[in-house]
Parts: structure tokens; C-alpha cells; sequence
């Protein structure tokens, strides 16, 4: 693909560009009880790509493989894929998913019965969760201003009617956090704070298998995942205030447990994200970065698994001990060192775990229910991977009151490890209540 040297915005930097190698799309989806307006979805949709013009940017690779983030083309942005199908099923689009035409695309499944599936992709290079929850709040704010009033507010004093152009109210790109770190004079030190999970590479192990290929054909990821429900919720989240934990913690604690009782591992490691946008001076706005998150790293034996409340409470010490040394904003600057072709360390055969928090409730009209929500991963065109790969994934989040626990991976353990979670989960608050009862 030939491009013009005006049309560059910037080189991806690695905390982009590890996602550029699969075309990874991060996904938000919902299914949707009522009448929905499809014409109203795609307005907003519009309104979407207008207020946010990061999604209609594209990314293409140079000869070395390497992400650049071009400003979008000279063609209509594509616009809401609507049709007919099964409301239950996540479904990779049947047009052409493509991160050199934009970066994001809005897929529309209706069903007769007054049921569908909206899903958002956005390239992953260019928002994180935090970033993507706020678009899909913003997307669905659209939705409902278009159906309540036929107009679609885009700021405190402007609006435009529904299919106009929306008066003056483009953001400008967001940043990566390399480049938020420069700004405030933070530069590479000598730790990453991964440590306890890395190892290092022989170096005929950090070239391999990075040779140029050719992309395979479009793969989506969705996680199987467990619910509980708002009454064994609201127990996870009482244990953890009665016994001075995280939510975050009292969770991770439990995986690592279920891991290593399943898998009988003497040792089990942990790398999660930690969203940095409240904690850099001056604080981020949730749209103003694309992957504002450094890595934390916890390990232990298996004997440091049988307390969990208690392995809570040292992966909380940990993160904050991380948190006020610096190495969470470290761990960002020390990426080449861990994914690329350049890579001299690995921590494959972690446990990966991401914990998006609590999802706000999206607006919706009078009539609509929102009524579930799922986390799916996309990879446009899928080539051999060039960094760590986790024994497991796991994704944490609450939506509407339910904590949700979705798995990809984990090999023959599979099976077992969701339920294994669940009932650590459903051990600990029962066993914490009749210790203080």
C-alpha cells in the first residue's frame, strides 16, 4: 500500500505496536432488548467517526513490518454494518475488517423478535479499554439524543441535526504513553518491574519466528466466560471491603489459586494491566491516549496460594510498593525488550489478566435495555506471534451489577479453570463471613 509523507501522522510506538502484527481489534458488545433504530445507530455512528477522527485513521506497515498511523483517506468512511442474523452470536463481519481503511467499525445484528448485537471494533493500537468503554458510552449518548430529540449533541453548545455535520468538534489524536512519559520528563531506568516473570533470551531464540509471512485469514476470540450473579456479587465485593482488600486483588488471588490447583505448578506468575490515567500529573482523559497502561508482575509459590485473602492482600502491597517506585510507568519503556524481533527477555507461560473495573450503565432511550455485555478480540489478518505468550487470559469486569470472568486459552486446563475461579471466589467469601460471624 503506497501512502504520501503527509499523510503520516507518526510511527507507532511499542506499546502500540504489538498489536499491529495480528490487525488486533478490541471489541465491546451488547445485546439489545427493544426496538432499535438502525438509522439512528448509523447516525450516531457517523457522529462517532466525526467527533473522534482517530477512527476513521488508518495503519499500514513499512517493509520492516512497522506500524505507521496514517490520517484517513480520501474516501467515505465506512459507515454501520446493519443486518439480519443471530443476536446470540458474536460474529467476525462478513465485509472486509481492514486497518488500512479505518480503525474502526460498528457491526449491527438485528433479529425479528425485537432482539440484537451491536459490537464495536476498534484497533487496539489505538485504544485500550479504558479508551474503548468511553467510546461505546459516547456511541450509544449519540444513539439516544438522535431518538429523544431527532438531534445529536456532539458538546455543552453544539449539536446538529441528525446526518449533519457536526459543528467544529473533532479532538485532535491521541498519544501513546511512551510520549506521555517524556513529556513529564520520566525516562528508562534499569528495572522494568516484570522481573519476577521475565526470563532471559538466548539470541537465537529472540529472532525466531519473526520472519515476514503471510496474514491468515480473520480470527475472533470470545472468551467463555462465567457470571455471577448481583447476590454472589455484592459477597465478592463485601469480603473484600470487610477484609481491607481490592475487588482487584481478592480476584487475582483467586486465579492464581485455581491455577495452581488445577495445574499442580510448584510457582505461578501474573502480568495485568494498570491504567495510568489518574495516576500521571496532570491526569489523561480517557480518549486522549491510546494504551495508557503499564504492566504489573506478581509471582509466588504454591504455598502462597492457600490463604487468598491473605495473597490479596501481598498482591495489593506489591502493586502499591510498583505504584510508588515507578516501575508500573517502567514497564511501558521496557516493551522492545519484550515483544518485537528485538526481544532479549520472555515471560511466556504467564497467567495474563486484565480487570476492566466496573462498566458503566450505557444510555439508552425509553424502551431500550442494554441488557448484556462481552469483551471479543478480532484479528483482521493474523501472523506468528513475535513476544510472550500467556498460559491463560483471563478478563474481569461488572456490568450491571454481575461480575463477569471470561477465559481464552489455557490449553487442556481449559475446561476447569472457570469453574475453579468461581469456586475460590464462592470459598473465600463464605469462609471470610464464618471466620467474623
Amino acid at each position: 500500500m503506497l501512502w504520501e509523507p503527509e499523510d503520516v501522522v507518526r510511527v507507532l510506538d511499542p506499546s502500540e505496536q504489538r498489536f499491529v502484527r495480528h490487525a488486533t481489534f478490541t471489541g465491546r458488545s451488547v445485546t439489545v432488548l427493544g426496538e432499535l433504530d438502525a438509522a439512528g445507530l448509523g447516525a450516531a455512528f457517523a457522529a462517532l467517526q466525526r467527533r473522534f477522527p482517530i477512527l476513521v485513521c488508518r495503519i499500514v506497515e513499512d517493509a520492516d513490518e512497522n506500524g505507521i498511523l496514517l490520517r484517513p483517506g480520501h474516501i467515505e468512511a465506512v459507515g454501520a454494518w446493519v443486518s439480519f442474523g443471530d443476536p446470540d452470536e458474536v460474529r467476525i463481519p462478513a465485509e472486509s475488517v481492514d486497518p488500512g481503511a479505518q480503525l474502526a467499525y460498528l457491526d449491527v445484528v438485528l433479529a425479528e423478535e425485537d432482539r440484537a448485537r451491536v459490537t464495536l471494533f476498534v484497533h487496539h493500537s489505538v485504544a485500550d479499554a479504558g479508551h474503548c468503554v468511553e467510546l461505546f458510552a459516547r456511541l450509544w449518548g449519540y444513539y439516544a439524543d438522535y431518538v429523544e430529540t431527532g438531534k445529536i449533541a456532539v458538546g455543552p453548545d453544539a449539536s446538529a441535526t441528525a446526518g449533519e455535520a457536526e459543528p467544529g468538534a473533532a479532538r485532535e489524536y491521541p498519544s501513546s504513553l511512551e510520549a506521555m512519559l517524556a513529556q513529564r520528563g520520566i525516562r528508562r531506568g534499569q528495572r522494568s518491574g516484570l522481573e519476577a516473570v521475565a526470563r532471559s533470551l538466548a539470541v537465537a531464540d529472540s529472532a525466531s519466528g519473526v520472519e515476514r509471512s503471510e496474514a491468515a485469514p480473520a480470527t475472533l476470540a470470545r472468551p467463555a466466560r462465567i457470571q455471577l450473579d448481583t447476590v454472589a456479587t455484592a459477597r465478592v465485593l463485601a469480603t473484600a471491603r470487610e477484609q481491607a482488600v481490592s475487588v482487584n486483588g481478592l480476584v487475582t488471588a483467586a486465579v492464581l489459586r485455581a491455577y495452581s490447583d488445577v495445574s499442580g505448578a510448584d510457582r505461578v506468575s501474573c502480568l495485568y494491566p494498570v491504567d495510568l490515567r489518574r495516576r500521571l500529573d496532570p491526569p489523561v482523559a480517557a480518549a486522549a491516549g491510546t494504551n495508557i497502561s503499564g504492566l504489573a508482575a506478581f509471582a509466588t509459590d504454591a504455598a502462597g496460594t492457600v490463604d487468598i485473602v491473605e495473597l490479596a492482600r501481598r498482591i495489593g502491597t506489591s502493586l502499591h510498593d510498583d505504584l510508588a517506585d515507578g516501575v508500573i510507568e517502567q514497564s511501558v519503556l521496557h516493551f522492545p525488550d519484550l515483544f518485537g524481533p528485538e526481544r532479549i527477555h520472555s515471560t511466556a507461560g504467564h497467567i495474563a489478566l486484565t480487570n476492566t473495573g466496573t462498566v458503566p450503565a450505557f444510555r439508552a432511550p425509553a424502551g431500550l435495555i442494554l441488557d448484556d455485555y462481552e469483551i471479543v478480540y478480532l484479528s483482521a489478518h493474523p501472523r506468528p506471534s513475535t513476544g510472550a505468550s500467556a498460559a491463560v487470559t483471563f478478563l474481569v469486569y461488572t456490568y450491571l451489577g454481575r461480575l463477569t470472568i471470561g477465559r481464552l486459552g489455557g490449553g487442556a486446563l481449559a475446561a476447569q479453570l472457570l469453574d475453579a475461579v468461581a469456586a475460590q471466589l464462592s470459598w473465600s467469601t463464605a469462609d471470610q463471613r464464618a471466620a467474623t460471624a
